[in-house]
């Protein structure tokens, strides 16, 4: 339950969070969260012993910020003081509170096109890019304006942020975009169209499937095609090995990870060898890989639990999750008692640390799959972070894995963040609730999961050389 409690967490509370909050100065700021993390941070005492460095920092950071003129300015003085602790599950960041106004400079009001006429038009011509594109959130118009720039205007979107004909990306001769976020702000990158069907914007890994003019690859091949695009597919890239690219695991990836494996069962039951690729995964649920366990586990896995402070925000954000799960009480009657008896005892004991599991140690036993591969080579990399970092400490329990690459992020020891309500509408705080039992005796953070087989910069091509380890 450790990892899900982020995803909820973090979407109810910043719902609610920023509604009755006020602007404050950048040392109101810097003040309130120096007081939020010093109360409700599960890492401070640990990592503040050296109370003289400590409060130093503290002091010159609270001195600078008297001399700051502006937001950009703020937030740098911000990150210095939360750098200090060294956990990257501690984020400060702009409050940007979606409006439907254009930034100065700006352009994204609305075109003039008549949709029918357009709509009859790019039927007749051979263009890639004019044409009708859609995503889950937006249906999008995309038009030629010169030799070096199409335009994309709404169609269909949320009405809170997007008129009708405003436009919502540039795409440029050049291969470079212009995207508008809800609020109207810029985000530029770099975009690639494949097969005269799918528009990535590769940055902000957000894509579009063609409508109209018909798209060239049908709903299968498109599907399979996202998913290489998101970093989540399935490969044969030998006759006895198959390798399985995870880049995320995060919530949404959850139910295309299952399908992904379900899809290719045969493939995956008839490979001798597996790869699985979590490069650059920064992680998200541990759900995401709980399909995968059966093929690669040989036996039981033993896991060190997690203590949660029993903060006044993580409280009252858990009251909030549970009137909304409640509205459905027969679907969720199950996690509604959990939650009941995980409130009770935060409420028991506030400001201590509760373990709602009450043992420290738990071993799950695997129901293990009746075919499975022979060895399994897991490559990882300094990117590979949080939920992945869970998998790998998994995975290396197991008789038949080996962790290939280089030692991970390390970011578990404190986890499960959340948003934070520190008094200023300015900028957004998040933090961990948590702390790991592998304290202080296993720390990950800032050491990482630490590879089977280290490979250093002269190993060019992870891949080739997992196969060679594998089969030869």
């Amino acid at each position: 339950m450790k990892i899900k409690l982020f995803v909820w967490i973090a979407v109810v509370f910043s719902c609610n969070l920023w509604n009755a909050q006020t602007s404050c100065n950048c040392k109101e700021v810097l003040q309130k969260i120096i007081l939020k993390i010093e109360s409700e941070y599960p890492g401070f005492d640990t990592k503040t012993k050296d109370k003289l460095l400590y409060e130093t920092l503290k002091k010159n950071t609270l001195t600078s910020s008297d001399n700051v003129k502006n937001d950009e300015a703020c937030l740098d003085v911000l990150k210095s003081y939360t750098g200090f602790f060294k956990d990257r599950h501690i984020w400060v960041l702009p409050n940007q509170v979606s409006q439907a106004v254009p930034k100065p400079g700006i352009n994204t009001k609305p075109l003039d096109i008549n949709l029918k006429k357009f709509i009859k038009d790019i039927q007749k011509q051979k263009d890639e890019f004019e044409g009708i594109w859609k995503n889950d959130d937006y249906e999008i118009g995309v038009k030629k304006i010169n030799d070096k720039e199409y335009v994309g205007f709404i169609i269909k979107a949320d009405p809170k942020y997007w008129k009708p004909n405003e436009i919502k990306f540039r795409l440029f001769s050049d291969g470079s975009y212009e995207y508008y976020s809800q609020d109207h702000s810029i985000q530029k990158g770099k975009y690639k169209m494949y097969d005269n069907t799918l528009l990535s914007f590769n940055e902000i890994k957000i894509n579009f499937v063609k409508q109209l003019p018909h798209p060239a690859l049908s709903a299968t091949e498109i599907e399979g095609k996202i998913s290489e695009i998101n970093g989540t597919y399935i490969k044969k890239i030998s006759p006895k090995t198959v390798m399985i690219r995870l880049q995320y695991f995060s919530y949404s990836f959850v139910d295309k990870i299952e399908k992904l494996l379900k899809d290719n069962k045969k493939t995956l039951e008839e490979a001798e060898f597996w790869i699985i690729d979590v490069r650059g995964n920064g992680g998200g649920t541990d759900n995401a890989y709980r399909n995968i366990l059966p093929y690669i586990m040989t036996n039981s896995i033993r896991k060190l639990g997690v203590e949660y402070l029993a903060s006044p925000t993580l409280i009252q954000t858990s009251e909030n999750y549970l009137k909304g799960i409640m509205k459905d009480s027969i679907k969720n009657k199950e996690e509604i008692i959990n939650l009941k008896t995980r409130i009770a005892q935060l409420k028991n004991s506030p400001g201590e640390y509760v373990n709602h599991n009450q043992s420290k140690v738990t071993v799950d036993s695997i129901s293990l799959a009746v075919k499975s591969p022979a060895q399994i080579v897991i490559l990882a990399d300094n990117h590979t972070g949080s939920a992945a970092e869970n998998f790998l400490l998994s995975a290396k329990q197991s008789k038949k894995v080996k962790i290939m690459g280089t030692p991970s992020s390390g970011v578990l020891d404190y986890a499960n963040a959340m948003f934070f309500d520190y008094g200023c509408n300015d900028y957004k705080l998040l933090m961990p609730t948590y702390r790991s039992f592998r304290l202080p005796d296993y720390p990950i953070d800032n050491i990482g999961v630490q590879p089977d087989i280290y490979l250093d910069e002269s190993v060019k091509d992870w891949v080739h050389f997992a196969v060679d380890y594998l089969e030869n």
